[in-house]
C-alpha cells in the first residue's frame, strides 16, 4: 500500500540516553543499532520509509522520557529541550514528519502550559505523548497518575487545544512482553471510568500495540463495570466503555503484526478506531509493512485497508491537513490498493493467479 502513515515511531537526543539506555530493551549485541536509529530521523529511518512506502511518521520522545525522570525540574527542562530539538528536526522535513509534545507530568498546570506553547507557538506538533505514568520520589519510585481531579487543568487544556494523546508503555513485568500493556490499560481504563472523557469531550486518548489488551477483554470489562456492582462509579451511567471507541479512545497496530488480532479488534472496537503504526525502531519497519501489504491486505476490504492505513489518522488528528504538512485523505485507487491486475489486452483467469494452466509466483509491487 502505497501513502502508509505511522503515528507510534520513537526519536530520542543525546541528553536523554544518560537517562535511559535503550540497549536493555533488545537483543543483546544490537543496542547501538537501536541508539543509532533513534538519534536519526532523515538518514537510515527516511530511507527505509521511501522504500517500503511510508508517506509519513509522527514522531515521540522514546520511551520513558520525561515520564521516567522522578525529579520535577529536571523532567521539564528536559521536555522543553526535547520539544525544541523536535520542532528544529521536523521542520526540516515537515511533508514526512510530524511530533507528539514530550511533557513531565509533576505538575498539571505546567504541563498545561508547555503543551499550549508546542500547540500554539511552535510548529509541526500535532498533539502528546506521555509514558504512562509520572515517576516522582526521592528514590523515583513513586507513580503519579493522571485520572483525579487536580489533574483537570491538564485535561482541560489538552480539550481546549483538541490535542490527541497518544500513550506508550513503562518498563513492567519483563518490559514489552506484557508489562507494558498491562500497567498502561489500568491506567487508561482509570481514566475513563473516573470520567475524564465525559468532562473533557474533545479528548482523544490513542494507544499501540493493537489496544493493550482492551479490546479482546471488552465484553468483560464492561460486564463486570456493572452499575449495581459501582453506583459512584463517575463515568456516564449509560455509557460502556466500548462506546468511547472510534470517538475518544482509538488503537494503533504497532508492534502487534498479527492479523487474527486485527481482525478480533476491527468486530469489537470498529475499523473506524484502528489505524496503522510500526513502533520504529523497536520494530522494523520492512517486517510491519510485509505484514500490511502482503497479509492484511487479502484479509480485508480495500476501504477499511485503506482507511485504517492512512485516512483515519487525518480524521482523528486533522493537524495533519494543515500547513505545514498538508496531508490528503487518499482513495485505494490512489494508494494502488485494489483494481485489476492485468496489462491491456491481456487475457486473466482468475484474481489469484491469471495463467490458467501454471501456478504463478505473485509478485508485490515496489
Amino acid at each position: 500500500m502505497f501513502g502508509k502513515i505511522a503515528l507510534e515511531e520513537c526519536w530520542t537526543i543525546q541528553e536523554e540516553l544518560a537517562n535511559n539506555d535503550p540497549g536493555k530493551f533488545v537483543a543483546a549485541g544490537t543496542g547501538s543499532r537501536l541508539t543509532n536509529e533513534l538519534l536519526d530521523i532523515h538518514g537510515t529511518r527516511l530511507k527505509q520509509m521511501d522504500e517500503n512506502n511510508v508517506d509519513f511518521m509522527v514522531l515521540s520522545f522514546n520511551s520513558p522520557g520525561c515520564q521516567g525522570i522522578s525529579d520535577k525540574s529536571q523532567a521539564e527542562a528536559q521536555a522543553t529541550l526535547a520539544n525544541d530539538r523536535m520542532e528544529a528536526e521536523v521542520m526540516k522535513a515537515p511533508n514526512r514528519f510530524a511530533a507528539f509534545a514530550a511533557l513531565s507530568m509533576h505538575d498539571p498546570a505546567q504541563a498545561a502550559a508547555e503543551l499550549r506553547r508546542c500547540m500554539t507557538e511552535k510548529k509541526g506538533f500535532v498533539g502528546v505523548l506521555l509514558n504512562d505514568y509520572q515517576s516522582c520520589g526521592e528514590d523515583g519510585n513513586g507513580m503519579l497518575y493522571y485520572d483525579q481531579p487536580e489533574y483537570d487543568v491538564f485535561w482541560q487544556a489538552a480539550n481546549d487545544l483538541e490535542a490527541p494523546l497518544m500513550w506508550d508503555g513503562r518498563p513492567w513485568l519483563d518490559f514489552s512482553a506484557l508489562g507494558y500493556a498491562d500497567r498502561l490499560n489500568m491506567h487508561i481504563l482509570g481514566i475513563v471510568t473516573n470520567g475524564v472523557l465525559d468532562r473533557f469531550p474533545k479528548v482523544k486518548l490513542i494507544f499501540g500495540h493493537m489496544g493493550e489488551h482492551i479490546p479482546y477483554d471488552i465484553y468483560r470489562i464492561d460486564h463486570k463495570l456493572d452499575r449495581s456492582r459501582f453506583p459512584n462509579m463517575p463515568m456516564r451511567k449509560d455509557k460502556l466503555v466500548r462506546d468511547y471507541f472510534g470517538e475518544q479512545l482509538f488503537i494503533t497496530t504497532s508492534g502487534h503484526f498479527s492479523t487474527p488480532a486485527l481482525m478480533c479488534a476491527m468486530g469489537e472496537v470498529g475499523v473506524q478506531s484502528i489505524m496503522f503504526s510500526i513502533d520504529y525502531p523497536f520494530e522494523s519497519i520492512p517486517n510491519a509493512c510485509a505484514w500490511w501489504d502482503e497479509h492484511v491486505s487479502a484479509s480485508i476490504n480495500q476501504h477499511d485497508y485503506t482507511n485504517m492505513g492512512r485516512n483515519n489518522v487525518l480524521k482523528i488528528i486533522p493537524r495533519l491537513t494543515e500547513e505545514p504538512h498538508n496531508l490528503k485523505v487518499m482513495t485505494p485507487q490512489e494508494c494502488r490498493v485494489g483494481g485489476l491486475a492485468a496489462n491491456q489486452g491481456e487475457v486473466c483467469y482468475g484474481l489469484y493467479n491469471k495463467s490458467w494452466n501454471k501456478r504463478e509466483i505473485k509478485i508485490v509491487p515496489s
